[in-house]
Formats: structure tokens, C-alpha cells, sequence
């Protein structure tokens, strides 16, 4: 038994792997890209003479063209293999940490996760993404704990304030240390009733971003290899190369 070949060529179509395609890809922007470096499609010369450089009229005017030529060629190639993998990544699907996901939503998340990483700012072209949130509310999560540990520091200051002011005032009336140390404590008790921090948490943020962080975790270790799969695995047609 033959091994089937990951590009195949019929009369007018070309089968091959995604994974064939993205590379052709890469090949195909290098080679568009040095020519049209290359082409000289215009040029200025003295009209007494058609050579310039070493070229004549003749050779440069069809150099010229066939530079255009091969270069449209080129780009209708590439435009074509890109089609495609865009329309198969469109229609086609992953499993990825048990979510089911179009391979182009995977690729849009995973180059989402990979600027998020990088730090890249927002802009017009930002996309907001499971990541997005996570670290939205692992912020969140952080500031409120800040600030319960700052407004705790500041009641336990006033706290103290309160209960030397109320010392301050009995010092005189020895005869009554009992009930004042009873009033004391009643004051702290009562202040801190009122003053301590409470944090609003409805989410139950902690076991939240526990579940989320995880989801993120194995998307993130396992999309290349599933997109690897899929692309090694799948094939397109394209019009087939002269």
C-alpha cells in the first residue's frame, strides 16, 4: 500500500495539506516580494539613445513586462492558496481542552493570547478574547484585596485613635478603671463592627478564575498541536500550478 501524496496535481486543481499551502504561502511572499524589488518598470532615458545601462528599448520594455507578468502570477497564486485554507479553517473544526471551536477562531484566539503576552497595546484592531477577561478580573481580584488590607490598617489606626481619646478623658476617675476598661472594649467592638472591610464578591472571583485561568492553560498548551494535526491532515484545492 502507497502512501497517499500531500500534493496531488488533476488537470485544472492541486490537492494538497494546509500544512503544504502555508508553506507555499511563505515561498510564494518571498519570491513576490523579491520581485517586485527587482522589477524596473519604468525608466528615464535621452531620447538619443535607447540604451541605458547596457539595456535597449526592446529588452527592457519586455523585461519589464514579463516582470509584471510573473509577478501577477505570483500574487493570484498566493491569493488563491490563501482562499482556501481561509475558507477550510472557516468551515473546519477543532477540539481543543474539550471546547469546540472552528480552526479560524483558534487561530484568532491563539494570536490574541500570543500579543496579550507580548504586551502589546490596544488598538482599533484589539480583539477581546477569554484571556482578555481573565486578566481583567485577576486584576480586579488583586485591587480588592489591596484595599481590603489598606482600609483594615486604616480602621485598626482609628480604632486606636478612638479608644485613647475615650482613655484620655477617664484618666481622672480612677475609682472607675472597671467601667472604662468595659467601655473600651465595647468601643472597639462596636467600631469594628461598623468599619471592618467586606469584600462584595458575588462570582465567588477566587474559584472563578481558578476554572478560567485552567480553560486558558490548556487552550494555550494545546492549539499548536491540534492546529498542526488538523492542517497535516486536511486538504484544499487550489488551481493548479503551470
Amino acid at each position: 500500500m502507497t502512501r497517499a501524496r500531500k500534493t496531488q496535481t488533476t488537470d485544472q486543481r492541486q490537492r494538497m495539506t494546509v500544512t503544504s499551502g502555508l508553506k507555499e504561502l511563505k515561498l510564494l511572499n518571498k519570491r513576490i516580494t523579491t520581485r517586485i524589488e527587482h522589477l524596473k518598470a519604468i525608466r528615464t532615458r535621452r531620447s538619443s539613445t535607447d540604451v541605458v545601462a547596457g539595456v535597449n528599448k526592446k529588452d527592457f520594455e519586455q523585461a519589464a513586462r514579463e516582470g509584471m507578468q510573473a509577478i501577477q502570477a505570483l500574487l493570484a497564486r498566493r491569493d488563491a492558496i490563501k482562499a482556501e485554507i481561509v475558507r477550510s479553517n472557516a468551515q473546519s473544526t477543532v477540539d481543543i481542552g474539550g471546547q469546540q471551536m472552528t480552526v479560524a477562531a483558534a487561530i484568532e484566539r491563539k494570536r490574541a493570547l500570543e500579543a496579550q503576552r507580548r504586551g502589546r497595546r490596544r488598538d482599533e484592531d484589539f480583539v477581546p478574547t477569554q484571556e482578555t477577561l481573565v486578566a481583567h478580573l485577576r486584576s480586579q481580584y488583586a485591587q480588592a484585596i489591596t484595599e481590603e488590607a489598606n482600609l483594615t490598617a486604616v480602621m485598626e489606626s482609628e480604632r486606636e485613635m478612638r479608644v485613647n481619646a475615650f482613655l484620655n478623658q477617664d484618666r481622672s476617675k480612677s475609682s472607675q478603671k472597671d467601667s472604662a476598661a468595659l467601655d473600651t472594649k465595647a468601643i472597639e467592638e462596636a467600631y469594628r463592627a461598623a468599619n471592618t472591610p467586606v469584600i462584595d464578591d458575588p462570582l465567588e472571583l477566587l474559584k472563578k478564575l481558578e476554572g478560567l485561568e485552567e480553560e486558558v492553560e490548556v487552550f494555550a498548551s494545546e492549539v499548536d498541536r491540534v492546529l498542526d494535526e488538523h492542517n497535516a491532515t486536511t486538504y484544499i484545492e487550489v488551481p493548479a500550478s503551470n
